[in-house]
């Protein structure tokens, strides 16, 4: 450079420009930096140096003619839509780097220089052997038509896997080519082809950019930058955020609340065993975390939830739960107490990060598991608690009263056809958090562990008082558990498939899921109910038990085989 003049421009002498092209000597400085000089260039006739007098001077010559074309719009051996991309890349990148400091070039740092060096000639690789497109076309390519087609995500990944399946990649292009949305829009944007989005005042006034981007309202009109309330109160349930634990939590805790990003978790655990249905029996506990500071979509999803404790088995863990529960439940009151030190990539600043627990997600057994009230005996419901409506079967419990909550103006509470009664009670008393930590106070509780040598049966007057638990949930010592009011909630996907399963089974007389048996007919006959379904006697001795009607005959349910097998264009 130092013999090139005084001249605005020179030729590059990279090894892709191969000096077809001239460019300003801070770019050329930067290709020479990332890409390195031509080795083939001994003598730097473009750059001042005289050729020697003993050379022929068709060494100039031949070195033209032998790079001719090379880097020109014409280059045949980088198909023409692959040179755009490649320079648009380099200004991208080159450009960045000279608007942010042009006197600083010598002091770049080398790691990033050999970063973007490493991104660049990934994206200059082939495809797969024989190819004649780079990943950055092809990465271009595909976004160009998932963006001009109307492609979802989920559709762009499906076909994205189907062309990793079928191209004949080896293994280091295939983790260099993006096979997924997230990753395909990532490497464009640590190439520089990505962009920045930039907000706007919704009045058109001014861009919060620049000396702007901090800026928590409008510098023209004073408009608030984000929306102050977006949510609807419809009594719709979307999201926890709409529903009524949450909104009590905050008038508990208006100081939490008032940081949207503090983090308010759920708590998901059940019993499985790892070897399937083999004949082993095994219980192994997994306990999953679900973040609710996250969109409907995604709360939910399985990349967003996290298992904090894995409690082995063989056996099953019953109420003694609580001793390994007891590392989370120390981290969940460091978390509310003092919180983290978190960094926000958003705002590029560090806050104190506080937690709360709102609820465990189970299904019934489990339920019973964690909050320490059984769901077995005359107490099983843990709403209704001491104020219940069950009655001894023949066979079993029977849990009768529902009609209690249904509302109060409802026509099935003037009905006799359930138990010859009508139904004027209301619906049970709800417990707060702090009536339910009262009554478990008042208990006394044997220790946790199964040591053989401890005797496991009870006296009726240790344990008269309480109720239907069985321990004082470990849960109870966080210090806001006596706000909560709803502690614990049911798997509705347990739920609906054992109702949907009892339907149908008892509808089609399925053996083994059908509950209109000949136990529940002489039960509903010791209660004097519906006296038109109690068995009849026939003369032989044996019993005839009349149709019901919800029973489906057998013409009603060869039309359901006919709508299961029919099907419409």
């Amino acid at each position: 450079m130092a013999n090139s003049g005084a001249q605005a421009k020179i030729r590059c002498p990279c090894i892709d420009c191969l000096n077809s092209k001239t460019l300003s000597s801070n770019v050329v400085r930067i290709h020479l930096i990332l890409k390195g000089i031509d080795s083939s260039y001994k003598t730097w006739v473009y750059h001042g140096e005289p050729v020697p007098a003993r050379q022929p001077q068709t060494q100039y010559d031949n070195y033209h003619e032998h790079n001719e074309g090379i880097g020109d719009e014409t280059e045949w051996e980088v198909p023409e839509d692959d040179n755009q991309l490649r320079d648009m890349l380099e200004q991208s990148i080159v450009g960045g780097i000279l608007d942010d400091d042009v006197d600083g070039l010598p002091n770049l740092e080398r790691e990033n220089v050999w970063n973007f060096e490493k991104l660049f000639n990934a994206a200059q690789c082939k495809a797969y052997p024989g190819c004649a497109k780079t990943v950055l076309a092809f990465v271009v390519k595909i976004l160009h038509v998932k963006v001009f087609k109307k492609l979802g995500n989920e559709t762009f990944d499906m076909i994205m896997k189907i062309i990793k399946e079928m191209l004949p990649v080896d293994h280091e292009i295939e983790s260099i080519i993006p096979w997924n949305i997230y990753d395909a829009k990532k490497f464009l944007r640590d190439l520089g082809l990505g962009y920045i989005p930039i907000h706007a005042c919704k009045y058109d006034c001014a861009l919060f950019g620049k000396e702007n981007a901090n800026l928590e309202n409008c510098p023209t009109c004073n408009e608030p930058r984000y929306k102050v309330n977006d949510g609807t109160d419809d009594e719709e349930l979307r999201h926890p955020v709409d529903g009524q634990e949450w909104k009590d939590f905050d008038e508990h805790f208006p100081d939490f609340a008032a940081e949207p990003r503090n983090v308010r978790l759920g708590m998901a655990t059940d019993g499985f065993n790892p070897f399937g249905n083999m004949s082993t029996s095994y219980s192994m506990w997994p306990v999953i975390m679900v973040p609710y500071n996250l969109p409907p979509w995604k709360c939910m999803k399985e990349p967003f939830c996290f298992m904090s404790l894995l409690i082995p088995g063989p056996s099953a863990i019953g109420r003694d739960i609580d001793v390994y529960l007891r590392p989370l439940v120390d981290e969940l009151k460091v978390l509310w107490k003092d919180g983290v030190r978190t960094y926000d990539a958003s705002t590029e600043q560090y806050f104190t990060m506080r937690a709360c627990f709102l609820w465990t997600i189970n299904d019934l057994p489990a339920y019973a598991i964690m909050s320490g009230w059984s769901t077995k005996g005359y107490l099983a419901c843990p709403i209704c608690n001491e104020d219940n409506s069950s009655i001894r079967l023949r066979s079993k419990i029977g849990y009768l009263g529902a009609r209690r909550f249904l509302p109060e103006n409802h026509i099935w509470r003037r009905s006799k056809l359930f138990n010859g009664q009508f139904e004027d009670r209301t619906r049970p008393l709800e417990l707060s958090g702090e009536d339910v930590l009262q009554q478990i106070n008042l208990g006394t509780y044997p220790p946790f562990g199964k040591h053989p040598n401890r005797s496991r049966k009870r006296k009726r007057d240790e344990y008269e008082n309480n109720l239907n638990w069985g321990k004082k949930s470990i849960l109870c010592e966080l210090p806001y558990t006596p706000f909560l009011n709803l502690r614990h909630s049911l798997d509705p996907m347990h739920i609906g498939k054992n109702i949907c399963d009892n339907l149908v089974g008892t509808s089609l007389g399925i053996d083994g899921k059908n509950k209109d048996t000949e136990k529940a007919r002489k039960d509903m006959e010791d209660q004097k109910i519906r006296k038109e379904l109690h068995l009849k006697r026939r003369a032989n001795g044996t019993f005839e038990k009349p149709s019901a009607m919800y029973t489906l005959s057998p013409e009603e349910r060869r039309l359901l085989q006919f709508l299961k097998i029919y099907q419409v264009p």
